[in-house]
């Protein structure tokens, strides 16, 4: 049975490349379950739609699989009518959220055979056993297959309770120097030897904001234990090099204790690198320990090599922050930051603005509160999506009456996909500009006034402790798209928010 493995490009010709930790772990699973497979990057590679449909046209497989985030979709399309253009009987297996935040827009507009909902690794292994054996899929949680004319939707499978349990990715399969020759930190100074490796330390997120999505939603937040952490890092530096290791988490740490555990556990096994990782909002501001307490581990945190940490404000506004589910305290943001920066580590934010009860009064306190930390912050727009409160609320409303079509013109947050404001486009554009011109005039970062949404990177922001953007969008050839917001990420780019 020949399998393909593909890994798609969210953004051609993009300057920071980073390597695919979901696919990574669905395909060193595999192959610790006997599986042999090719693999297409096409990504690292740029490849241009024609390239990739010649390869598709002369390479031909009997499963073909991969997965991306919801604002790929249109490409998704495109790419698995292609597929059975050229190879009708190939099984496709998408998985992601491009299939599983929206299974019924999904299997009803794309042509793909099966879509692996939530946790993939499971559930895409007895995918794999069933179609080598002929035998009956029906029974295999976590997916929807087709079903004669129409399909089926089987029931989500329970996640893993520990996930230790699962193997360290495998970078093997990539082409690790092609990464390494690539950009994959905006945030300080990079070694042009070095690259930062992601690690998944923990699987979803303690919350549920109602403008985010991610792959592990419906399953509790599990975190991995220090010491196998620390192995997958060990095992990254000495068999790849590297020195900087990027959490690649929706959320990396919930509470202090968790944060504490692993920083005494890295200093105890003398295991040097540096880290990026992703926090609540509140971490370090929560008053339910005691200052000394919070900033001991603050200084723990950093004597164990952190360097950077990724939170969301979102907003201000204690009303948006009501209506976004956000359960943090805006009041103690500051604390959170003080706290961090005084132990030397630094701090990055983003916000959301158009929420529909945004008004140019509360797009100003959100600046405000930004401006009073001293942060240049990521700037996006609401983009709502599938199984989401926001995507609900558009279609309750009547501002996505077609989900196909909706889900084929989204691009990324940092571009007005939809307004559900009382604003008009212009208005709510404009008030953002202001205020992004005055944090630009009151940091002097000296911006140009185009590119004060996509700011080029965060390395021009670093002394003014905040966080920027991303390049200017070129000329789109095929449906550019954000990265998945996600802080454990070496890079902070464009993307939809994970909640914290």
């Amino acid at each position: 049975m020949k399998l393909l493995f593909v890994n798609p490009s969210l953004r051609l010709n993009h300057p920071y490349k980073l390597l695919p930790v979901g696919l990574g772990m669905v395909m060193t699973y595999t192959e610790m379950n006997g599986y042999e497979f090719d693999f297409l990057d096409i990504d690292i590679n740029d490849m241009e739609n024609d390239e990739v449909e010649k390869y598709i046209e002369n390479n031909h497989y009997d499963i073909i699989a991969f997965g991306t985030i919801v604002t790929h979709y249109k490409w998704i399309k495109w790419f698995c009518n292609k597929i059975k253009f050229y190879q009708p009987d190939t099984k496709i297996i998408v998985g992601n959220s491009v299939s599983g935040s929206c299974i019924d827009v999904f299997m009803k507009n794309i042509p793909a055979d099966f879509a692996v909902i939530g946790e993939g690794e499971i559930t895409f292994l007895e995918l794999l056993d069933a179609l080598r054996k002929n035998k009956d899929v029906c029974d295999i949680e976590g997916i929807a297959y087709r079903n004669g004319d129409g399909y089926k939707v089987n029931g989500k499978r329970k996640a893993l309770k520990r996930v230790d349990e699962f193997p360290h990715v495998n970078w093997d399969y990539f082409d690790v120097e092609k990464y390494r020759s690539k950009k994959t930190s905006m945030i300080d100074d990079e070694d042009e030897n070095d690259m930062s490796f992601p690690v998944n330390t923990a699987r979803g997120c303690a919350f549920q904001c109602s403008f985010c999505h991610y792959v592990f939603w419906d399953d509790p937040y599990r975190h991995r234990s220090p010491d196998s952490i620390i192995d997958e890092i060990e095992r990254n530096i000495e068999k790849y090099g590297t020195t900087t290791i990027g959490f690649w988490d929706e959320l990396s740490f919930a509470g202090l204790n968790q944060v504490e555990a692993l920083s005494k556990r890295i200093i105890e096994r003398k295991v040097e690198f540096r880290w990026s990782c992703a926090t609540r909002t509140d971490l370090f501001g929560r008053p339910d320990r005691s200052r000394a307490k919070r900033e001991y581990i603050a200084k723990l945190m950093k004597d164990a090599g952190c360097y950077s940490t990724g939170f969301s404000l979102e907003s201000a506004n204690k009303e948006i922050l009501k209506m976004m589910n956000k359960k943090v305290d805006k009041e103690c943001f500051s604390e959170h930051i003080t706290i961090l920066k005084n132990a030397g580590i630094k701090t990055y934010t983003s916000i959301v603005f158009g929420y529909p009860i945004e008004t140019k009064e509360t797009i100003k306190e959100t600046f405000d509160m930004c401006e009073q930390n001293h942060m240049y912050p990521s700037i996006g727009y609401l983009l709502p999506l599938p199984y989401t409160e926001m995507y609900e609320y558009a279609k309750k409303n009547g501002f996505i009456t077609d989900e196909d079509a909706y889900l084929d013109s989204i691009t990324e947050r940092q571009n007005l996909c939809l307004n559900m404001t009382q604003m008009s486009n212009e208005e709510i554009i404009n008030e953002i500009k202001i205020g992004a011109q005055r944090l630009n005039i009151s940091l002097d970062l000296k911006f140009d006034k185009t590119k004060l949404i996509k700011t080029g990177g965060y390395k021009k922001i670093d002394d003014a402790g905040g966080m920027g953007g991303d390049i200017e969008k070129p000329e789109i050839i095929r449906n550019e798209n954000d990265f998945s917001f996600n802080y454990s990420k070496s890079t902070f780019d464009e993307s939809t928010n994970p909640k914290k």
